[in-house]
């Protein structure tokens, strides 16, 4: 009984609620601010707007020999007008069924390699699905058209087409593609003078650290590249400081003389990549002086020139960079 009661005191506050004066007059404007919604909406939808409708597109009956080189739109893009209440219809009825494109209908029509759609075909199919009172006032793509390759087919190198630079006290160590080359379907003329692939351009600047990004190939009008895609592998590295002692060695001396020098060892500043710190050595540079340059010598000093210097090393400097010198006579002959 307690609960009964609770529910009936419950319903009649809510009655003198709503049924109060204020509230009465809130209910009655809330139901002509509704009545004047639907009074607009349908006045709305009764005049004439424009909308761009989605239609599918479908490319049918393409021989299994047949390799299609161009991308196709998978849906056009119509603009129609006509009353709001039909445009609701098209926006958010029933989808509409794809327009077909037969391959068999165009096979021996136009260029070998290429296919035009016409656009009154096009038209011809959407209009079938509008309402009579609908009118087209554009489709894009505006120019339908395909190219296809029976097999014509070529491999070329890839070419990178970026700007890369790294920040301050960074160095880029390489810049790869990968694969390195890619197969290309398109019909003779574009095949014969094709001699690269490249990447579409891109910037990457201020680099700290590497990084892999995935560059979609640069697309040529009738050709197919497999893969279209490519991933660049972008390595950077830091720039520290480091010394090695080097000998110096003497080159083209005859045999019975040979070469002394003071010191006989110097040393080799250099700026390398942290991830190669350790691997360069001082067996990666050569330090040479050759015995013509001391038979045109005529001071008691002879400057040093490295003869090699190993990848990935810069700012290469040698102390001292001059060295007195003597040649001695071995006693062979």
């Amino acid at each position: 009984m307690n609960r009964v009661s609770r529910k009936k005191r419950y319903i009649a506050k809510v009655k003198d609620f709503l049924l109060g004066r204020k509230n009465r007059e809130f209910l009655i404007f809330l139901f002509f601010f509704a009545l004047s919604a639907v009074f607009w909406l349908l006045q709305t939808l009764n005049e004439t707007f424009e909308a761009e409708v989605v239609v599918p597109l479908k490319l049918e009956n393409v021989p299994g020999n047949l390799i299609i080189t161009s991308d196709i739109p998978d849906e056009l893009r119509v603009t129609v007008q006509d009353k709001g209440s039909i445009l609701m219809k098209y926006l958010y009825g029933q989808p509409f069924v794809p327009v077909t494109v037969d391959y068999k209908n165009y096979e021996f029509s136009g260029m070998a390699g290429r296919v035009q759609v016409q656009d009154a075909d096009v038209r011809r199919a959407v209009t079938a699905q509008l309402f009579s009172s609908t009118r087209i006032l554009g489709i894009k793509p505006d120019t339908l058209e395909f190219f296809y390759n029976r097999g014509l087919k070529k491999k070329v190198p890839v070419r990178i087409d970026g700007v890369v630079e790294p920040a301050q006290q960074y160095y880029l160590r390489h810049v790869v593609a990968k694969p390195d080359s890619v197969v290309v379907f398109a019909p003779a003329s574009i095949l014969d003078t094709l001699q690269a692939a490249y990447t579409q351009s891109f910037y990457q600047t201020g680099l700290i650290e590497s990084k892999k990004l995935n560059i979609p190939v640069r697309k040529i009008r009738g050709a197919k590249f497999i893969p279209d895609h490519l991933e660049v592998q972008i390595d950077v590295d830091i720039y520290t400081e480091k010394t090695v002692e080097v000998p110096i060695v003497g080159v083209n001396f005859p045999a019975d003389k040979d070469l002394r020098t003071f010191p006989s060892k110097v040393s080799v500043t250099f700026k390398v990549g942290t991830k190669s710190y350790k691997s360069i050595t001082a067996d990666d540079f050569v330090l040479v002086v050759s015995y013509e340059e001391l038979l045109a010598n005529e001071s008691s000093k002879i400057s040093l020139h490295l003869k090699s210097i190993p990848e990935g090393v810069s700012s290469v400097r040698i102390h001292p960079s001059e060295v007195e010198y003597l040649l001695e006579q071995t006693g062979e002959e």
